[in-house]
This record gives C-alpha cells, structure tokens and sequence, in this order.
C-alpha cells in the first residue's frame, strides 16, 4: 500500500503535465501573438501601480509604444521600491500578491531581494513540476516505476520584517509540499528543511543508499549530484558500516538534536549493507549507480552551460541512465524548458514572460527584437518583463537560438555578460574559456574536475590565469608545455587574446593547478556561510576578493 502512495502523486502530476504539454503545444504555435498579448495584460493590470504610473502604463497600447515610454531598468532601479515592499507597501511594482523574495547567490553580505508574485510561483510548480515529470513519464514510460527520489534541494529561509520568506525559488518550491516529501522522497524533512549546519551529504546518502528501489535523483544544479557521488565514493565504507548497525557515525558533524530525530528513522539493515558492500568493493570503474539502485530511471537536473563540465563527470556514474536537464530560469521568472529527455536545448515558454532581444553584436544598443524577428544561430541578449513587476529588465544572460519548436524559439545560454573578461578590449566569454579548457584536457589526456578564469592586471601588461583542478595531478616538470598548450586552446577560442599577446598587449597566460577538492571545498565554505546550496553555481570568473583570496591560496605548489 505504500508503495502505490508515491505512485499516486507522481500519476495526479503526471496527468496535469499532459495537459500542460498540450497547452505548450497551443502556446507555442502561437507564441509571438501570445507572448505580446501577455505584455499588454500585464502592463494594463499594473497601470495603477506607482511604476505605472510613473511610467503610463495606461496609454501604451502597441509594443512600439512600449519601447519608447518605459525604459531599460537594472535591479537598482527596483531595489528601492522592493525595501518599501518589504516594510509593509503595496501596488509599487504590481498588482500581483508577493508571496516570497527569491535571495540571489551573488553576494553573501548584500544578496538581491528578487520579489515573486503567486503567478510566477504557480508557473514554476506547472513547469519545473508536472510538464517534467509528464515530459520524463513520456520518454521512459514503463521503466520510470515512480518510487520514492532523492532530492537534494534543502529550504533554507529568512523571515522579512513584512512576514514573508526570502531564499531560493527553487526552495519555494520544495516548501510548497512539504506535507508529500516524505512520501515522494528519502530524505527526512530534518535534513531538507535544515536549521543548523550539519554534513548533509552524508544524511542525504545514508536514507537514499537505505532505499534499493531509488527512482531518481533531483537536484537543482548538477553540481550537487556530482559532489555526492564523489563524496559516495570516498566515503562508502562509513555509510554502509552504519546502514549495516542502524547508527549514524560520531564524527559526522550533524546536531545532537537532529541526529536523535534522524535514528528514530533509521534501523539495522545488514542485507542492504551487504549488498551495497560488494558493489562498492568491485571499485567505480564501471557505473556505480545502476549496480546500487537497479531501478533508478533517470537524473533530473540543470547540468548544461556552465555546468557541463560536471554533467560529463556524472555520465561516469550514471552509465545508461538518462538525464532531464530541467528548465532555463533565473531569480526572476523561468523562461525556458526541455520538452525532450536528454536535450540541452530549450524551448522559450510564451506565456511565462515577456521577451525582448538584442543581438549580442549590438550589446549598446537600445533597439531589441521580437520572438518572431530572431535568427537561427545567432546570440541575444534577453531583456525581460516579468509577471512580479520588473519591467524591460536586463539579467545579462546572453543565449544562442539553435532551431524552433512550432513558432518559438529553442535556445541554450551561452554566457552572462558580467562574467565576461575583457582586459584590453578582447571580450572573452564563458563560452571560450570553457571551449578552451576542455581541449586543453583532450590535448593532455587528463580528466578535468573544474576550471575558472582570472583577470590579472597586476602585471602589465595584463594577462589571464587559468584555474584548473584535475582528478590526478600532471607532471610539475612539464608545466612551460602545458602553459603553452592553454595559451594556443585560448588563442583558437578568441583570436582577440592570441593577437594581444603576439603584439604585446596582453602578456602571456598562466595556468595554475589548484588543490585536489579546492572547488567542493568552495562550495561548501559558502554554505556555511549562508548560501543555499540550490543557488551554488560554478566559479567560472574569479572577480572578488573572496575568491581570489581563497584559489590563490590553494594552487598546488608542489
């Protein structure tokens, strides 16, 4: 009877999806008409806002209109109304209710209050939810048997002086049924609900590895199932050793209060331990994952772009098994969604927000383009009006248009335009940095962990230093080979850098080999200080002090 329980909620969801995804279909074949439709809507139901007025919302009826009355705007446009808001305020932005502030990852003293309305909370649950798991129940049918997953997406909030949460939206999320998690997932509501810092690798591990019938795994980036497997893989022996006595290990670091709660959940099981043992001493060589969770049927989690690097670490343990790769979204709306397993392609959602587009070679300008206007293979800039009161916002994300679905655009991101490095005016991307990279592993047959990107101007002239961690170490005594290697693989990626250094205007690159971990070990020093793990995304430019400080001190020296 248990078992059908979780199989109940995954079919109610399942069966709403279809109808979203029938109703994509609709929005889709119609989705410049409706995504201009849902501008006006919006614009005429905030009219009588205090940024409607200001900005006569009333008398703009065309987007031509738009374009001319209503401005470019930047968080700092907004951030004085959203402190109103959160004092107390009404009708500043929207009419829309403000049920939560999405926290940003950006800065751990001063993070951004993104507001988010109850329509954008609702399209979340539609999307990120039912239309995955419908899409996934399409592809896999018979081999997803929906039992319980492993989340590990953790809901860490603050409460605002005007009695709202502020913290991840994917958090939000998870917050919205809390009272079926522990119907649809293996780990307690103590440790996806935590109020302490506590090693919750290992507790999401020890309930998941208790579960031979593991369905999935879902996490809001990549990252976090990459760093579980590994921490899996160094540290199997304590988890099976206390699966098998029923206990939790006293030197991990989970509160005295929590870790009574956690074992009056947990009982000796020998028979999984003794199964999990002989899988994990057959070594990782060959996928771990199918061989310790037979059932499992695929990942769900955002893992292209800048996470790529991590998603190729985890085909390694995955083998077989595919993986969704989720929704393209941000802090202020979801914007995009894989409507096939496998793809890292998206498709735009029309009726999620309002898009406006400028070509990426045109970043100054302030004409933007339509849906319907743009091309195949070229990169835009979005600028988004979305349904929580930011109006012509400019988040920076630039994406590349790879094909259509019906008459909607299919998109991938291809960098942020605040983490591009430009020393002398040679714009290098994300994009090229990571192109670099990768052929740098290829070229030296090594298996790449993470890399990042530093702009050293305290030479001159400038020069960049490549970051990179390996899984095994080269010889130090090649290391003027290797430098060169990465200067060439730079050079291909942006012509601009390899004529700088002919010329003597940049000086040349530098690679520098950090510390085995350096990167989890990041991540986690910003969890402790605050930041949700759902929001951790990888460091592919080092631009503060923080950072700096902390990867220069863990190059390897030897």
């Amino acid at each position: 009877m248990i078992k059908l329980i979780p199989q109940m909620v995954y079919s109610l969801n399942i069966k709403k999806g279809y109808k979203k995804i029938e109703n994509f279909d609709y929005l889709t074949k119609n989705a410049p008409e409706i995504n201009k439709q849902l501008m006006l809507d919006m614009l005429k139901k905030n009219a009588d806002t205090e940024y409607g007025k200001r900005y006569h919302f009333d008398q703009i009826t065309t987007i031509e209109d738009y374009k001319k009355m209503v401005p470019f705007s930047i968080y700092d446009d907004y951030a004085p109304y959203i402190e109103r808001m959160i004092a107390g305020e009404t009708d500043l932005l929207t009419k829309d209710p403000i049920v939560h502030y999405a926290l940003t990852s950006g800065s751990v003293d001063n993070p951004k209050k993104i507001p988010v309305s109850e329509q954008t909370v609702k399209l979340y649950r539609e999307y990120a939810t039912q239309f995955s798991f419908a899409i996934i129940a399409r592809a896999l049918g018979k081999k997803w048997k929906r039992g319980r997953g492993l989340n590990l997406m953790e809901v860490k909030f603050e409460t605002l002086p005007n009695g709202l949460f502020a913290g991840s939206i994917s958090g939000r999320g998870v917050y919205s049924i809390k009272n079926l998690l522990f119907l649809m997932f293996t780990s307690p509501k103590e440790i996806v609900f935590p109020t302490e810092i506590m090693d919750t690798k290992y507790a999401h591990l020890r309930f998941a590895l208790m579960d031979r019938n593991l369905s999935y795994i879902v996490s809001a980036f990549m990252t976090g199932i990459s760093d579980l497997m590994k921490y899996m893989e160094t540290n199997w022996e304590l988890l099976v050793n206390d699966i098998e006595k029923g206990t939790i290990d006293p030197d991990i670091k989970i509160p005295d209060n929590v870790k009574a709660q956690l074992l009056t959940q947990i009982k000796p099981n020998p028979k999984r331990a003794a199964e999990l043992r002989k899988e994990f001493q057959k070594g990782f060589e060959t996928p771990i994952i199918p061989r310790i969770w037979p059932e499992l049927a695929f990942v769900h989690a955002i893992g292209s772009g800048g996470f790529s690097v991590y998603t190729d670490k985890m085909r390694h343990y995955l083998g077989d098994i595919p993986i969704y790769f989720s929704i393209y979204a941000a802090s202020e709306s979801i914007m995009a969604i894989c409507n096939e397993m496998e793809t890292q392609e998206f498709v735009l959602i029309p009726d999620s927000a309002f898009y406006e587009f400028i070509p990426a070679d045109q970043e100054d300008s302030e004409e933007t383009l339509t849906m319907e206007q743009l091309e195949t293979g070229k990169d835009y800039e979005i600028v988004l009006t979305n349904t929580s009161g930011f109006y012509r916002y400019r988040i920076k994300d630039v994406v590349r248009v790879v094909g259509w679905y019906k008459n909607c655009p299919k998109i991938k991101f291809v960098y942020r335009l605040n983490q591009m490095v430009s020393i002398a005016g040679e714009k290098t991307t994300e994009e090229c940095i990571s192109w670099a990279v990768k052929e740098f592993a290829k070229a030296t047959d090594c298996e790449l962990v993470d890399y990042s990107v530093y702009a050293d101007v305290a030479v001159s002239p400038g020069r960049y230093v490549i970051f990179v961690e390996l899984e095994k170490p080269l010889p130090k005594e090649r290391y003027d080979a290797y430098r060169l290697i990465m200067e060439e693989k730079l050079g291909k990626a942006n012509p601009s850098i390899g004529s700088k250094v002919k010329s003597g205007v940049l000086s040349p690159s530098e690679i520098s080999f950090v510390q085995e971990e350096t990167y989890a070990l990041y991540r986690d020093l910003m969890i402790m200080r605050g930041i949700s793990a759902n929001q951790l995304k990888p460091v592919r430019v080092i631009d503060t002090l923080v950072k700096e400080n902390f990867f220069f001190a863990l190059v390897d020296k030897e």
